[in-house]
């Protein structure tokens, strides 16, 4: 909580008395965490723009985001997205099929929109890229960011 009225008091003070803070002031601003970034990088992917999605993953590995702390956190995303899909489509409910908390709640709506942009078929390959990414990293077979950079060209396509 207390980052969060830092972040505040930054763009009040940025603004100005009567000052207006836009959008783009706090995209310039704050400091987003790596799980809100992570939406960033699904959005865009989901979009098929790929250079914004290499520049959300460049900017992660530019303010020193350990990258396999960006792997496990992709995958857990596109996981939750996943199983937001079947929960969807199996008519369950998102929140118990999600175990959030009460004060996650409003990631549903984000989660079901971000699952529109794949098909099941696409989530299972995506996770299955990210596991596989991962056990050659881990045996020294290919560079992690470039696998990064290869799963995201993958799917962008």
């Amino acid at each position: 909580m207390q980052e969060l009225i830092n972040e505040i008091r930054k763009l009040i003070e940025y603004a100005g008395e009567n000052g207006t803070i836009k959008n783009e002031d706090i995209d310039k601003l704050t400091i987003k965490k790596l799980e809100s970034v992570i939406f960033d990088l699904t959005d865009n992917l989901g979009k098929k723009n790929i250079s914004k999605s290499l520049e959300v993953l460049k900017n992660l590995v530019y303010a020193k985001e350990p990258l396999q702390k960006i792997l496990i956190t992709l995958y857990n995303h596109f996981k939750r997205i996943y199983l937001t899909s079947l929960a969807v489509k199996l008519n369950k409910d998102v929140i118990s099929s999600l175990e959030l908390k009460p004060n996650q709640t409003f990631l549903v709506n984000k989660y079901k929109a971000q699952a529109r942009y794949f098909s099941s078929t696409e989530l299972r390959g995506i996770l299955q890229d990210l596991c596989d990414l991962d056990y050659q990293y881990k045996n020294g077979i290919i560079d992690l960011q470039i696998g990064l950079e290869t799963v995201l060209c993958k799917y962008c396509g």
